[in-house]
């Protein structure tokens, strides 16, 4: 009986340990910020463009208050299914030199 305890293992000793991993998403403009993401992230899938990160996303989108935000992810997502198209293309800087 003695040996037998002695090559038992504990299930804790087979099995992995399993930790779940926190959100890190505090505020309400982080959860829109993750909204934008996810959606030009999946339209980018299986082209040649790589994914975007949130930080990308959240420097792309650090002029705009929380409350342009939702209306601005409303806008994109109506534009004919192109959200990316309708997201980068409100974005983009106009180069006002070329004007004079």
């Amino acid at each position: 009986m003695v040996l037998q305890n002695n090559f038992m293992k504990q299930i804790s000793d087979i099995q992995p340990s399993f930790s779940l991993k926190e959100s890190k998403i505090v505020n309400e403009r982080q959860l829109l910020i993750k909204d934008f993401l996810d959606k030009i992230n999946a339209e980018r899938i299986g082209t040649k463009y790589k994914p975007l990160t949130a930080r990308a996303v959240a420097i792309k989108l650090s002029h705009l208050s929380s409350f342009d935000l939702k209306y601005f992810y409303k806008q994109c997502d109506s534009y004919k299914g192109e959200f990316g198209k309708c997201f980068f293309g409100a974005l983009k800087q106009l180069d006002t030199s070329k004007a004079i």
